[in-house]
């Protein structure tokens, strides 16, 4: 994005106005009063309550009905839960690449194609939910809300040339990007203004008396967010703040360490004998649900021993192995074996 393009739009989100030009006319969406977004909170638990006595599915039994239909299945849920986790792990690793220009452009290739497939998913997965109850009373809420905040010459406009629901379809397109708010958030104009506004006590917006908009509020949250980066004891390079996916990898770093210290905190607090502490190896009992957190708790090391005792379990035709049989305890007790021998001849 050019410097201009970022001030043009930077002026858009600080004014809380969506300007839209059609056929000679300017129309302008204003964001909300607190009494219009009540109104508009009211419109829609109405119309979902009278699509729901209309017995017109909600979210949940719609998706049961896909499943039923065969238009949504459990093989559909895991491809999206695995495209997940593939573009969580690309984006460690792009951060890992981070030095190696080469390979870090590889796996974003990687990155993009996953997003695509994962978005073509979901929109499969939320082909029909315009039919439902969520989906009606939020398309109700949004057509009093553009109803009522839309004026032509600073009067009401009563959507004769322009429908409402062009209207409604241009504003809803006009809703920035993640990487687009990202990107204005770390760069100039907005960095400036985002610094100076506390101790100049100058307005950052010009809706004051309205609701944040929508690209207001994500500006704020990632501005605040990068706020918190610079004051990380681990803050990374500002090349890789100026990366989103590089950045996305350094968080999800963060995520897993954070979860494994407080999952291994939770454990020792919940652990009173002191020999089970102080354990080399420790077997939990753990629900599906608390699988995953566990297993995080053990190094590369530790996971890459659970796989091999697991693969050594699945071969042992007998059903039955014991601790020796597993290879991590062959090479300890080898490594035994060689300290002992090098004791008694001297090396």
């Amino acid at each position: 994005m050019k410097q201009h393009e970022r001030e043009y739009f930077i002026s858009c989100v600080r004014s809380g106005i969506f300007f839209l030009r059609y056929r000679g006319l300017t129309l302008k969406v204003h964001s909300p009063t607190i009494e219009q977004d009540i109104e508009a909170c009211r419109v829609y638990n109405d119309a979902y309550d009278e699509a729901y006595l209309d017995e017109v599915m909600d979210e949940g039994e719609m998706f049961e009905w896909m499943e039923y239909k065969g238009l949504w299945t459990e093989e559909d849920e895991s491809r999206v839960e695995g495209l997940e986790k593939d573009i969580e792990k690309c984006k460690i690793e792009i951060y890992r690449a981070r030095n190696n220009s080469a390979q870090r452009e590889h796996i974003r290739k990687y990155i993009r194609a996953g997003e695509e497939q994962e978005l073509e998913m979901m929109l499969k997965k939320n082909q029909y939910r315009a039919n439902t109850c969520e989906g009606m009373a939020e398309q109700a809420k949004w057509e009093y809300i553009i109803k009522n905040c839309t004026t032509l010459n600073g009067e009401l406009y009563n959507f004769q040339d322009a429908s409402l629901d062009y209207v409604l379809s241009c504003f809803r397109s006009s809703i920035l990007s993640e990487g687009e708010i990202r990107e204005l958030a770390r760069s100039e104009p907005w960095k400036s203004l985002w610094v100076v506004s506390d101790k100049a006590r100058s307005s950052l917006f010009y809706n004051n008396d309205r609701e944040l908009t929508l690209d207001q509020k994500n500006l704020i949250i990632w501005s605040k967010m990068y706020d918190n980066i610079q004051e990380s004891l681990e803050c990374p390079n500002d090349d890789v703040i100026d990366d989103n996916d590089m950045l996305d990898g350094w968080f999800i770093i963060q995520r897993k360490k954070r979860e494994k210290e407080k999952a291994e905190a939770e454990f020792e607090s919940g652990t009173k004998n002191e020999k089970i502490k102080n354990s080399p190896e420790i077997f939990v009992m753990t629900t599906k649900e608390d699988k995953s957190r566990v297993e995080n708790m053990n190094d590369i090391g530790g996971r890459m021993t659970i796989k091999q005792r697991e693969a050594a379990m699945r071969q042992n035709e007998s059903g039955v192995t014991t601790q020796n049989e597993f290879l991590d305890e062959k090479l300890k007790l080898q490594r035994a074996a060689n300290r002992q021998y090098k004791g008694k001849f001297g090396g």
